[in-house]
Protein backbone atom coordinates (compact mmCIF):
# COMPACT_ATOMS: atom_id res chain seq x y z
CA UNK A 1 0.00 0.00 0.00
CA UNK A 2 1.36 3.77 -0.77
CA UNK A 3 1.52 6.62 1.61
CA UNK A 4 -1.56 7.72 -0.19
CA UNK A 5 -3.32 4.63 -0.04
CA UNK A 6 -2.28 4.36 3.60
CA UNK A 7 -2.84 8.11 4.80
CA UNK A 8 -6.59 7.92 2.52
CA UNK A 9 -7.63 4.85 4.97
CA UNK A 10 -6.42 5.96 8.61
CA UNK A 11 -8.34 9.78 7.55
CA UNK A 12 -11.53 7.26 6.11
CA UNK A 13 -11.50 5.15 9.47
CA UNK A 14 -11.52 8.42 11.74
CA UNK A 15 -13.98 10.47 9.78
CA UNK A 16 -15.92 7.39 10.09
CA UNK A 17 -19.76 8.14 8.66
CA UNK A 18 -19.05 11.78 8.76
CA UNK A 19 -19.44 14.24 5.31
CA UNK A 20 -16.30 15.95 4.47
CA UNK A 21 -17.36 19.53 3.47
CA UNK A 22 -14.84 22.08 2.20
CA UNK A 23 -14.75 25.47 3.15
CA UNK A 24 -12.43 28.04 0.95
CA UNK A 25 -11.31 30.51 -1.14
CA UNK A 26 -11.73 28.91 -4.65
CA UNK A 27 -13.50 25.47 -5.34
CA UNK A 28 -10.72 24.20 -7.38
CA UNK A 29 -8.37 23.45 -4.47
CA UNK A 30 -10.59 20.89 -2.92
CA UNK A 31 -10.00 18.57 -5.89
CA UNK A 32 -6.82 17.75 -4.50
CA UNK A 33 -8.24 14.82 -2.60
CA UNK A 34 -11.33 14.18 -4.46
CA UNK A 35 -9.88 10.76 -3.91
CA UNK A 36 -11.44 10.44 -0.35
CA UNK A 37 -14.60 9.10 -0.26
CA UNK A 38 -15.97 11.37 2.25
CA UNK A 39 -15.00 14.52 0.16
CA UNK A 40 -19.38 15.65 -0.56
CA UNK A 41 -18.97 19.16 -1.66
CA UNK A 42 -17.31 22.87 -1.39
CA UNK A 43 -18.45 26.04 -0.18
CA UNK A 44 -16.36 28.77 -2.12
CA UNK A 45 -15.98 32.45 -2.70
CA UNK A 46 -14.78 31.77 -5.87
CA UNK A 47 -14.91 29.05 -8.96
CA UNK A 48 -17.88 27.19 -8.03
CA UNK A 49 -20.78 25.99 -9.45
CA UNK A 50 -20.46 25.64 -13.23
CA UNK A 51 -16.49 24.27 -12.86
CA UNK A 52 -17.39 20.71 -13.96
CA UNK A 53 -14.78 19.55 -10.99
CA UNK A 54 -14.78 16.03 -9.45
CA UNK A 55 -16.04 17.90 -6.17
CA UNK A 56 -19.45 19.29 -6.18
CA UNK A 57 -20.02 22.67 -5.79
CA UNK A 58 -22.68 23.50 -2.53
CA UNK A 59 -22.64 27.65 -3.13
CA UNK A 60 -20.46 29.82 -4.95
CA UNK A 61 -20.35 33.72 -2.67
CA UNK A 62 -19.53 35.36 -6.10
CA UNK A 63 -22.88 33.92 -7.96
CA UNK A 64 -24.60 35.40 -4.89
CA UNK A 65 -23.15 38.52 -5.05
CA UNK A 66 -22.31 39.10 -8.45
CA UNK A 67 -18.42 39.80 -7.66
CA UNK A 68 -15.60 38.21 -7.98
CA UNK A 69 -13.08 40.23 -5.31
CA UNK A 70 -9.50 40.65 -4.81
CA UNK A 71 -8.69 37.72 -2.50
CA UNK A 72 -5.83 38.71 -0.66
CA UNK A 73 -7.83 42.53 0.18
CA UNK A 74 -11.63 41.05 0.75
CA UNK A 75 -12.90 39.49 3.50
CA UNK A 76 -16.71 38.46 4.16
CA UNK A 77 -15.76 39.58 8.13
CA UNK A 78 -15.93 42.79 6.60
CA UNK A 79 -19.40 42.18 4.77
CA UNK A 80 -21.68 40.16 6.89
CA UNK A 81 -24.58 42.62 6.47
CA UNK A 82 -24.58 42.16 2.80
CA UNK A 83 -27.51 39.97 1.65
CA UNK A 84 -25.03 37.49 -0.34
CA UNK A 85 -23.68 37.09 3.15
CA UNK A 86 -26.53 35.95 4.68
CA UNK A 87 -27.85 33.48 2.11
CA UNK A 88 -23.90 32.04 2.30
CA UNK A 89 -24.06 31.60 5.85
CA UNK A 90 -28.19 29.99 5.23
CA UNK A 91 -26.56 27.68 2.63
CA UNK A 92 -23.65 26.78 5.12
CA UNK A 93 -25.91 25.79 8.02
CA UNK A 94 -28.55 23.41 6.31
CA UNK A 95 -25.75 21.66 4.58
CA UNK A 96 -24.04 20.97 7.77
CA UNK A 97 -27.25 19.52 9.26
CA UNK A 98 -26.10 15.47 9.36
CA UNK A 99 -23.26 14.47 10.12
CA UNK A 100 -20.40 16.15 8.64
CA UNK A 101 -17.07 17.43 8.97
CA UNK A 102 -16.10 20.77 8.00
CA UNK A 103 -12.37 21.34 6.63
CA UNK A 104 -11.61 25.15 6.21
CA UNK A 105 -8.90 26.99 4.03
CA UNK A 106 -8.34 29.37 6.78
CA UNK A 107 -9.99 29.33 9.69
CA UNK A 108 -12.40 32.98 10.96
CA UNK A 109 -14.71 33.74 13.59
CA UNK A 110 -17.15 33.42 10.75
CA UNK A 111 -16.98 29.89 10.56
CA UNK A 112 -16.70 29.33 13.73
CA UNK A 113 -20.00 30.83 14.89
CA UNK A 114 -21.77 28.20 12.62
CA UNK A 115 -19.48 25.39 14.09
CA UNK A 116 -20.72 26.43 17.10
CA UNK A 117 -24.14 26.29 16.19
CA UNK A 118 -23.50 22.83 14.86
CA UNK A 119 -21.32 21.44 17.39
CA UNK A 120 -23.72 18.40 18.01
CA UNK A 121 -23.13 17.06 14.42
CA UNK A 122 -20.19 18.66 12.72
CA UNK A 123 -16.56 18.01 13.53
CA UNK A 124 -14.43 21.00 13.23
CA UNK A 125 -10.90 20.47 11.34
CA UNK A 126 -10.08 23.85 11.95
CA UNK A 127 -9.31 25.89 14.81
CA UNK A 128 -11.19 28.58 16.66
CA UNK A 129 -10.82 31.86 14.64
CA UNK A 130 -9.86 34.18 16.96
CA UNK A 131 -7.20 31.69 18.33
CA UNK A 132 -5.49 31.64 15.38
CA UNK A 133 -5.89 35.11 14.37
CA UNK A 134 -2.62 35.16 16.72
CA UNK A 135 -0.74 33.33 13.77
CA UNK A 136 -1.45 36.18 11.76
CA UNK A 137 -0.16 39.29 13.20
CA UNK A 138 3.38 39.85 11.94
CA UNK A 139 4.98 41.24 14.76
CA UNK A 140 4.42 39.29 17.17
CA UNK A 141 5.09 35.81 15.37
CA UNK A 142 8.11 38.14 14.25
CA UNK A 143 9.30 38.65 18.04
CA UNK A 144 9.12 35.16 18.94
CA UNK A 145 10.80 34.18 15.97
CA UNK A 146 13.56 36.50 16.71
CA UNK A 147 14.11 35.15 20.35
CA UNK A 148 14.47 31.82 18.97
CA UNK A 149 17.21 32.70 16.99
CA UNK A 150 16.05 31.96 13.47
CA UNK A 151 17.38 33.66 10.37
CA UNK A 152 15.12 36.38 9.49
CA UNK A 153 14.34 39.41 7.60
CA UNK A 154 14.61 42.53 10.46
CA UNK A 155 11.82 44.63 10.92
CA UNK A 156 11.56 47.95 13.05
CA UNK A 157 8.22 48.78 14.67
CA UNK A 158 7.56 52.20 13.92
CA UNK A 159 4.74 54.49 15.28
CA UNK A 160 2.43 56.96 13.40
CA UNK A 161 4.25 59.99 14.93
CA UNK A 162 7.88 58.64 14.31
CA UNK A 163 8.38 58.37 10.70
CA UNK A 164 11.31 60.03 10.88
CA UNK A 165 12.65 56.47 12.01
CA UNK A 166 11.65 55.38 8.47
CA UNK A 167 13.32 58.65 6.71
CA UNK A 168 16.30 57.76 8.26
CA UNK A 169 16.30 54.01 7.09
CA UNK A 170 15.52 55.51 3.56
CA UNK A 171 19.31 56.94 3.58
CA UNK A 172 20.46 53.37 3.15
CA UNK A 173 18.52 52.84 0.44
CA UNK A 174 14.83 51.70 -0.28
CA UNK A 175 12.78 50.53 2.04
CA UNK A 176 9.62 48.26 2.64
CA UNK A 177 6.67 49.50 4.89
CA UNK A 178 4.46 46.76 5.56
CA UNK A 179 1.04 46.44 7.50
CA UNK A 180 0.42 43.98 10.81
CA UNK A 181 -1.87 41.89 9.06
CA UNK A 182 -1.94 41.14 5.24
CA UNK A 183 -2.11 38.24 2.49
CA UNK A 184 -0.73 37.96 -1.20
CA UNK A 185 1.29 41.10 -1.50
CA UNK A 186 -1.38 43.38 -0.12
CA UNK A 187 0.20 45.93 2.31
CA UNK A 188 3.36 46.14 1.20
CA UNK A 189 4.89 49.10 -0.67
CA UNK A 190 8.51 49.76 -1.35
CA UNK A 191 9.59 53.40 -1.21
CA UNK A 192 12.39 55.14 -2.60
CA UNK A 193 12.21 58.61 -1.85
CA UNK A 194 10.91 60.45 0.82
CA UNK A 195 7.64 61.60 0.18
CA UNK A 196 6.59 58.59 -0.61
CA UNK A 197 6.95 57.50 3.22
CA UNK A 198 4.44 60.27 3.65
CA UNK A 199 2.00 59.31 0.91
CA UNK A 200 2.32 55.28 1.48
CA UNK A 201 2.27 55.38 5.36
CA UNK A 202 -0.66 52.90 5.58
CA UNK A 203 -2.22 54.61 9.10
CA UNK A 204 -4.49 52.05 10.77
CA UNK A 205 -5.77 51.95 14.13
CA UNK A 206 -3.09 50.32 15.90
CA UNK A 207 -0.38 53.32 14.55
CA UNK A 208 2.16 51.73 13.87
CA UNK A 209 3.76 49.42 10.69
CA UNK A 210 6.84 46.91 9.81
CA UNK A 211 9.84 49.25 8.15
CA UNK A 212 12.37 46.99 6.80
CA UNK A 213 15.78 47.88 4.64
CA UNK A 214 14.50 46.16 0.85
CA UNK A 215 16.86 43.17 -0.18
CA UNK A 216 18.25 42.95 -3.41
CA UNK A 217 18.31 40.23 -5.54
CA UNK A 218 16.52 38.11 -3.00
CA UNK A 219 14.61 34.83 -4.10
CA UNK A 220 11.68 34.21 -2.57
CA UNK A 221 10.97 30.39 -1.25
CA UNK A 222 7.42 29.00 -0.10
CA UNK A 223 7.18 25.86 1.81
CA UNK A 224 3.93 24.17 3.24
CA UNK A 225 4.30 21.90 5.90
CA UNK A 226 2.01 20.25 8.92
CA UNK A 227 1.95 20.79 12.91
CA UNK A 228 1.15 16.95 14.59
CA UNK A 229 1.12 16.20 18.18
CA UNK A 230 4.44 14.52 18.06
CA UNK A 231 5.97 16.15 14.99
CA UNK A 232 6.53 18.44 11.88
CA UNK A 233 6.07 17.09 8.58
CA UNK A 234 7.18 19.18 5.52
CA UNK A 235 6.41 19.09 1.87
CA UNK A 236 8.00 20.11 -1.47
CA UNK A 237 9.00 23.69 -1.79
CA UNK A 238 8.55 26.24 -4.61
CA UNK A 239 10.22 29.58 -5.59
CA UNK A 240 7.40 32.14 -5.12
CA UNK A 241 6.07 34.19 -7.94
CA UNK A 242 5.76 37.84 -6.91
CA UNK A 243 4.54 41.00 -8.70
CA UNK A 244 4.86 39.68 -12.24
CA UNK A 245 4.24 41.91 -14.49
CA UNK A 246 0.39 41.92 -16.27
CA UNK A 247 -0.63 39.22 -14.05
CA UNK A 248 -0.80 41.79 -10.60
CA UNK A 249 -0.80 45.65 -9.96
CA UNK A 250 0.98 44.67 -6.49
CA UNK A 251 4.95 45.42 -6.45
CA UNK A 252 4.78 42.13 -4.29
CA UNK A 253 1.41 40.93 -5.49
CA UNK A 254 1.19 36.86 -4.91
CA UNK A 255 1.32 35.39 -8.95
CA UNK A 256 1.99 31.38 -8.33
CA UNK A 257 4.69 28.82 -7.33
CA UNK A 258 7.43 27.19 -9.31
CA UNK A 259 8.35 23.62 -7.47
CA UNK A 260 10.84 23.04 -10.60
CA UNK A 261 13.17 26.49 -9.86
CA UNK A 262 14.18 25.13 -6.40
CA UNK A 263 16.64 22.44 -7.50
CA UNK A 264 19.12 25.83 -8.45
CA UNK A 265 19.33 26.56 -4.53
CA UNK A 266 21.61 24.90 -2.31
CA UNK A 267 21.42 21.50 -0.25
CA UNK A 268 22.63 23.61 2.55
CA UNK A 269 19.59 26.11 1.71
CA UNK A 270 17.51 23.94 2.04
CA UNK A 271 18.61 22.31 5.06
CA UNK A 272 18.84 25.41 6.31
CA UNK A 273 14.88 25.79 5.44
CA UNK A 274 14.20 22.16 7.12
CA UNK A 275 15.81 23.49 10.61
CA UNK A 276 13.59 27.09 10.40
CA UNK A 277 10.32 24.96 9.26
CA UNK A 278 10.84 22.64 12.47
CA UNK A 279 11.39 24.82 14.57
CA UNK A 280 8.21 26.79 13.87
CA UNK A 281 6.19 24.44 13.70
CA UNK A 282 7.57 22.74 17.44
CA UNK A 283 6.68 26.62 18.26
CA UNK A 284 3.25 27.03 16.44
CA UNK A 285 2.83 23.38 18.66
CA UNK A 286 3.49 24.76 21.82
CA UNK A 287 0.50 27.31 21.59
CA UNK A 288 -1.75 24.77 20.77
CA UNK A 289 -1.52 25.12 16.96
CA UNK A 290 -2.57 21.50 15.05
CA UNK A 291 -2.46 21.20 11.47
CA UNK A 292 -1.01 22.59 8.45
CA UNK A 293 0.78 26.01 7.80
CA UNK A 294 3.22 27.52 5.48
CA UNK A 295 6.30 29.57 5.47
CA UNK A 296 8.13 32.06 3.35
CA UNK A 297 11.63 32.48 2.94
CA UNK A 298 14.19 35.09 1.31
CA UNK A 299 17.48 34.06 -0.31
CA UNK A 300 19.79 36.36 -0.04
CA UNK A 301 23.57 36.24 0.25
CA UNK A 302 23.67 32.40 0.68
CA UNK A 303 21.05 32.58 3.82
CA UNK A 304 17.35 31.50 3.94
CA UNK A 305 15.57 34.48 5.99
CA UNK A 306 12.24 33.86 7.14
CA UNK A 307 9.66 36.42 6.07
CA UNK A 308 6.38 35.18 7.68
CA UNK A 309 4.37 32.22 9.16
CA UNK A 310 0.96 31.60 7.13
CA UNK A 311 -1.21 29.76 9.70
CA UNK A 312 -3.70 28.40 7.22
CA UNK A 313 -3.63 26.57 3.45
CA UNK A 314 -1.90 28.67 1.17
CA UNK A 315 -2.45 29.27 -2.63
CA UNK A 316 1.12 26.47 -3.38
CA UNK A 317 -1.51 24.18 -1.57
CA UNK A 318 -2.90 23.34 -4.62
CA UNK A 319 -0.03 22.70 -6.62
CA UNK A 320 1.76 20.79 -3.95
CA UNK A 321 -0.53 18.44 -3.20
CA UNK A 322 -1.25 17.36 -7.10
CA UNK A 323 2.37 16.96 -6.64
CA UNK A 324 1.99 14.79 -3.73
CA UNK A 325 -0.80 12.54 -5.46
CA UNK A 326 1.34 11.76 -8.72
CA UNK A 327 4.12 10.98 -6.48
CA UNK A 328 1.59 8.40 -4.07
CA UNK A 329 2.23 10.02 -1.41
CA UNK A 330 0.27 11.77 1.57
CA UNK A 331 -0.69 15.60 0.49
CA UNK A 332 -0.87 18.88 2.77
CA UNK A 333 -4.76 18.67 2.49
CA UNK A 334 -4.90 15.06 4.30
CA UNK A 335 -1.90 15.23 6.74
CA UNK A 336 -3.83 18.44 8.05
CA UNK A 337 -7.25 16.41 8.15
CA UNK A 338 -5.12 13.37 10.08
CA UNK A 339 -3.40 15.89 12.40
CA UNK A 340 -5.94 17.50 13.92
CA UNK A 341 -7.99 13.89 14.13
CA UNK A 342 -5.09 13.28 16.62
CA UNK A 343 -2.91 10.65 14.49
CA UNK A 344 0.84 10.34 14.77
CA UNK A 345 3.36 12.03 12.02
CA UNK A 346 4.60 9.43 9.24
CA UNK A 347 8.33 9.26 9.07
CA UNK A 348 10.11 12.16 8.02
CA UNK A 349 11.92 12.23 4.63
CA UNK A 350 15.19 14.49 4.84
CA UNK A 351 14.11 17.95 2.65
CA UNK A 352 16.66 17.70 0.22
CA UNK A 353 15.60 14.49 -1.24
CA UNK A 354 12.21 15.85 -2.34
CA UNK A 355 13.85 18.74 -3.73
CA UNK A 356 15.84 15.85 -5.63
CA UNK A 357 12.94 14.48 -6.68
CA UNK A 358 10.53 16.97 -7.86
CA UNK A 359 10.09 17.71 -11.80
CA UNK A 360 9.36 20.28 -13.32
CA UNK A 361 5.82 22.03 -12.18
CA UNK A 362 4.66 25.04 -11.51
CA UNK A 363 1.08 27.30 -11.23
CA UNK A 364 0.83 30.99 -12.49
CA UNK A 365 -2.25 33.22 -11.49
CA UNK A 366 -3.63 35.85 -13.60
CA UNK A 367 -5.16 38.54 -11.64
CA UNK A 368 -6.92 41.75 -13.12
CA UNK A 369 -5.16 44.85 -13.45
CA UNK A 370 -7.45 46.87 -15.42
CA UNK A 371 -10.93 48.62 -13.79
CA UNK A 372 -14.03 46.20 -12.48
CA UNK A 373 -15.06 44.71 -15.81
CA UNK A 374 -17.29 41.26 -16.68
CA UNK A 375 -14.26 39.20 -17.75
CA UNK A 376 -14.34 35.85 -19.63
CA UNK A 377 -11.75 33.85 -17.98
CA UNK A 378 -12.14 31.13 -20.44
CA UNK A 379 -10.55 32.87 -22.84
CA UNK A 380 -7.00 33.55 -20.94
CA UNK A 381 -7.60 29.83 -20.79
CA UNK A 382 -7.43 29.09 -24.22
CA UNK A 383 -4.43 31.03 -24.89
CA UNK A 384 -2.72 28.79 -21.70
CA UNK A 385 -4.03 25.26 -23.37
CA UNK A 386 -2.31 26.12 -26.30
CA UNK A 387 1.11 25.69 -24.26
CA UNK A 388 2.31 21.73 -24.70
CA UNK A 389 3.00 21.51 -21.05
CA UNK A 390 -0.35 22.91 -19.57
CA UNK A 391 -2.03 20.32 -17.60
CA UNK A 392 -4.78 22.38 -16.04
CA UNK A 393 -6.63 25.81 -15.98
CA UNK A 394 -8.89 26.75 -13.31
CA UNK A 395 -10.38 29.00 -11.28
CA UNK A 396 -11.41 31.37 -14.40
CA UNK A 397 -13.53 34.93 -14.19
CA UNK A 398 -17.28 34.26 -15.13
CA UNK A 399 -18.30 36.67 -17.83
CA UNK A 400 -21.74 37.00 -16.11
CA UNK A 401 -19.69 38.00 -12.70
CA UNK A 402 -17.98 41.80 -12.50
CA UNK A 403 -14.72 40.87 -11.94
CA UNK A 404 -12.60 43.73 -9.51
CA UNK A 405 -9.25 45.09 -10.05
CA UNK A 406 -7.09 42.36 -8.30
CA UNK A 407 -9.71 39.49 -8.78
CA UNK A 408 -8.25 36.32 -10.49
CA UNK A 409 -8.92 35.85 -14.11
CA UNK A 410 -7.27 32.29 -13.79
CA UNK A 411 -4.81 30.25 -12.75
CA UNK A 412 -2.61 27.98 -15.07
CA UNK A 413 -0.88 25.05 -13.57
CA UNK A 414 1.54 23.45 -16.22
CA UNK A 415 4.61 20.68 -16.28
CA UNK A 416 7.37 23.38 -17.02
CA UNK A 417 9.54 25.89 -15.04
CA UNK A 418 8.12 29.27 -14.82
CA UNK A 419 10.78 31.56 -13.54
CA UNK A 420 14.32 31.45 -12.92
CA UNK A 421 14.23 34.71 -9.78
CA UNK A 422 10.52 34.70 -9.21
CA UNK A 423 9.90 37.88 -10.70
CA UNK A 424 10.31 37.39 -14.40
CA UNK A 425 8.18 34.60 -16.28
CA UNK A 426 10.51 32.45 -18.63
CA UNK A 427 9.53 33.44 -22.54
CA UNK A 428 6.95 31.09 -23.61
CA UNK A 429 4.72 31.92 -20.18
CA UNK A 430 5.37 35.36 -20.61
CA UNK A 431 4.49 35.65 -24.51
CA UNK A 432 0.98 33.98 -23.25
CA UNK A 433 0.18 37.09 -20.96
CA UNK A 434 1.39 39.49 -23.17
CA UNK A 435 -0.99 37.65 -25.84
CA UNK A 436 -3.85 37.98 -22.99
CA UNK A 437 -2.95 41.76 -22.40
CA UNK A 438 -3.25 42.62 -25.99
CA UNK A 439 -6.48 40.76 -26.35
CA UNK A 440 -8.08 42.14 -22.88
CA UNK A 441 -7.31 45.11 -24.01
CA UNK A 442 -9.88 45.30 -27.08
Amino acid sequence: MTDRKRALASVSASLGRRDLIWAGLRADDIEAISDLDHVAGGFSIVGGHDRGGAVPSLADYEDMSGVRPDLDSWDIEDHLDAPASHEFREAILRRLSSDTALLPYRPSSFLSSLLFARRDRCLDLGMFGPHQALFEHKPWVETHVALMGLPHVKWDYVADEEQFVALRMLREGPIVLRVSRSSGGAGLVRVEEPEGVTTNWPHRPEAFIGVSRFLEAATPVNIGATVWHNGVTMHRPSVQLIGISGCTSRPFGYCGNDFGAVAELEERIIGSIEESVTALGKWLRGFNYRGTFGVDFLVHNGCALFTEVNPRFQGSTHASSQLSSEAGESCLFLDHVAAVLGHDAPKVRPLRELVRETPAFAHLVVHSTSAPAYIDGMRLGQLFRRHPLTCRVDVSAKPRVRTETGGVVARVTARDRMTDDGFDLLPSWSAIVNQWLRVACG
